[in-house]
């Protein structure tokens, strides 16, 4: 047994032993303490009767002539030995010895020389048995005359005790050996399910991404099973995503490298029949290189963002001002594709904590996408008001809109939708991105063949109002 398989078996066995080993002391002590009770009632018993006989029919002669002449009153009653102690504490009679004068010091005596009931447990010496005294007055006129003494072995009670002490640790070893059988099948019913997850998530890590478990339970293992089928399945689903990007960089790379390429080599050797065409091809360098420099300028920001090392430079601003920048930047290019674009601004807008850039960078980008979406002829509006604690910047268009099956998955990383012109599948995720850090939130809602609207929140709370 290894690991947490050999730890669950230990603290199952532990339990158990504890339980067992405290059940069997208090068993043990119960079963002394009721067989030497039972021992010990039963001598009082018939020494009380014996006494009060004496006390009643014989005390108006002396102790020591009752000794000699009725004798057999003192043990006809009992099998136990009988012992006549005068209030000397000297050994009148023995049931076994008969006459002598030995004295008796033990603590029952002594109590019952006082006029009470006396119990006295010798454990023995010297190989002699065990013996439990019990004692009690003999009076004479109201006053005490000596002691009625009997004694027991208690060989027989320890027998019997010690048979049901063996049997009840015989069944206390029974039972931690089942237990024990039963605490490893019950390990192994947590750590097989476990071990299975281990083998697969092996398999994962080395590019088995198909990998899955199968759910058999429906308790915490069970869950567990889920949860790692559902991992398996996001790691698959971008794992595929991944693939669909590289090619997709791939190809949107090599298309302005293979124009700067050619250009630069038509250039250098000279085959231009004028200027004008040496300028026309410059010119196609230039804009591809602009082309790959945004490219690269997104995936290294996207890396940045996903990777906790952007930091922002947050200030107090006035979102107005943002915005009426932003309507200048897009006028000629609305011109330039004959597309209606219409800008509301809620007055005395509260002024927000923010980064102006990465807000500038997340609206043009919504914007773009407006306009790339849009036929010419139709409607990108760009709009800001308040609401509650939040401004809401909106970027609403009348374009194709999304389809409902991929609207869920418009924001993810990497993630371009069947009908999309996006480069990179990376714009909207890096805008949520941003948009996250000002602890704001994204929603899109669209309609396919009816248009999409951007709903951008941001709190104004943050860093206070001015």
């Amino acid at each position: 047994m290894k690991g947490i398989t050999r730890r669950l078996v230990l603290s199952y066995f532990f339990i158990i032993f504890i339980t067992v080993a405290v059940l069997e002391a208090f068993l043990i002590t119960a079963l002394n303490k009721y067989y030497y009770s039972n021992m010990q009632n039963l001598l009082s018993n018939q020494i009380t009767v014996a006494a009060d006989f004496y006390n009643n029919y014989f005390s108006s002669s002396s102790l020591e002539k009752n000794v000699k002449d009725n004798a057999d009153i003192f043990w006809k009653n009992t099998n136990a030995e009988v012992q006549i102690i005068n209030k000397n504490n000297k050994l009148l009679m023995d049931s076994i010895g008969y006459f002598t004068e030995k004295l008796i010091n033990d603590s029952d005596v002594d109590k019952a020389l006082q006029g009470n009931l006396g119990v006295y447990i010798d454990n023995g010496k010297n190989n002699t048995d065990k013996m439990m005294y019990v004692s009690y007055p003999l009076k004479s006129m109201g006053q005490i005359e000596g002691a009625l003494r009997f004694a027991v072995s208690l060989s027989d009670v320890d027998n019997t005790i010690n048979r049901i002490t063996n049997i009840l640790l015989l069944i206390g070893v029974l039972v931690i050996t089942i237990s024990g059988i039963i605490s490893i099948l019950l390990s192994n019913t947590i750590v097989k399910p476990i071990k299975e997850v281990t083998v697969a998530a092996k398999k994962i890590a080395s590019g088995r991404f198909n990998e899955k478990l199968n759910i058999k339970r429906k308790d915490e293992i069970g869950e567990l099973s889920s949860t790692f089928n559902f991992m398996a399945e996001e790691i698959l689903a971008n794992d595929r995503l991944k693939n669909e990007f590289i090619a997709s960089v791939s190809h949107e790379l090599r298309t302005p490298l293979t124009s700067i390429k050619g250009w630069a080599a038509t250039i250098k050797e000279g085959n231009l029949e004028d200027k004008e065409e040496a300028m026309d091809g410059l010119d196609i360098i230039e804009k591809e290189s602009d082309r790959l420099t945004l490219l690269v300028e997104e995936l290294l920001d996207f890396s940045r963002l996903i990777s906790g090392k952007v930091s922002l430079t947050k200030d107090y601003i006035d979102i107005i001002n943002n915005l009426k920048y932003i309507e200048k930047q897009f006028i000629p290019r609305a011109n330039r594709q004959k597309i209606h674009f219409n800008v509301k601004v809620e007055e005395n807008l509260p002024i927000l904590y923010a980064d102006p850039n990465r807000i500038n960078q997340v609206i043009i980008n919504v914007l773009d996408n407006s306009f790339k979406f849009t036929n010419e002829d139709g409607l990108v509006e760009l709009s800001s008001y308040r609401k509650e604690n939040n401004v809401i910047i909106k970027v609403e268009d009348s374009g194709i809109g999304i389809p409902k099956e991929e609207l869920p998955f418009v924001k993810n990383k990497f993630f371009k939708g069947k009908s999309s012109m996006s480069k990179t599948g990376l714009g909207l995720s890096i805008c949520n991105e941003i948009i996250a850090l000002h602890n704001g939130h994204i929603e899109i809602f669209s309609e396919l063949g009816k248009g999409t609207q951007v709903c951008i929140s941001l709190p104004t709370e943050e860093g206070g109002l001015i």
